[in-house]
């Protein structure tokens, strides 16, 4: 082989062993911590949340996102830890046991004293941006919660929970902290609801 061809494979090989360099934006990883009031007693109750059902399209790592009219769409380069079904299951579970309304709250039944299965069914966890001529964006949390108590597996409550943020900054920052400001009044008004059936 001649010595400029020797040369210009040296070189060849050389760039393929070079890591390849992206100018693409870092994705960037949000969380939420929902803000809710701590109770001055707790209830003699055990509340047991199993994973959160989450509607299909919802159900992945990214920031759910409608663009007009109706185009399902994800923020570019920002994600949740988790795919949303895990993640909330975990926030929820934080945030009720943080609110001090009940003895224990759990994943799966501790011992034998009064417990109760929340189920939460995520319909809605997104992000809408705006329409022709406006130019601010709106979040929708909306959750259906039904309420057993296990004793007797009685059907004590079933209802949907909303919340909507309107004139949102359009900014992923904005966008995310709208989201848990909801989730936040959506989990104020599941304690609410719930309470009553427990105190009884």
């Amino acid at each position: 082989m001649k010595p400029k061809s020797l040369w210009w494979l040296l070189c060849f090989c050389t760039a393929c062993s070079l890591p390849l360099k992206s100018n693409a934006p870092a994705e960037q990883t949000y969380r939420l911590q929902p803000a809710i009031p701590v109770a001055t007693s707790a209830l003699p109750v055990n509340l047991v949340v199993p994973k959160l059902v989450v509607s299909p399209e919802l159900d992945n790592a990214h920031i759910t996102l409608i663009k007009p009219p109706n185009q399902l769409d994800y923020i570019a380069h920002s994600r949740w830890p988790d795919t949303l079904a895990v993640y909330l299951q975990a926030v929820v579970l934080d945030a009720l046991a943080r609110s001090g309304q009940f003895q224990s709250v759990s994943e799966q039944v501790l011992g034998s004293d009064r417990h109760y299965r929340l189920l939460l069914r995520v319909v809605s966890f997104q992000a809408e941006y705006p329409f022709a001529g406006q130019t601010a964006a709106a979040v929708e949390v909306k959750q259906e919660a039904s309420l057993i108590r296990l004793q007797d597996q009685h059907l004590l409550l079933q209802q949907r929970y909303t919340s909507r943020q309107e004139h949102i900054p359009v900014s992923t920052s904005q966008i995310v902290m709208a989201l848990d400001q909801a989730l936040a009044q959506v989990l104020q008004q599941v304690l609410t609801g719930i309470r009553p059936y427990l105190a009884s």
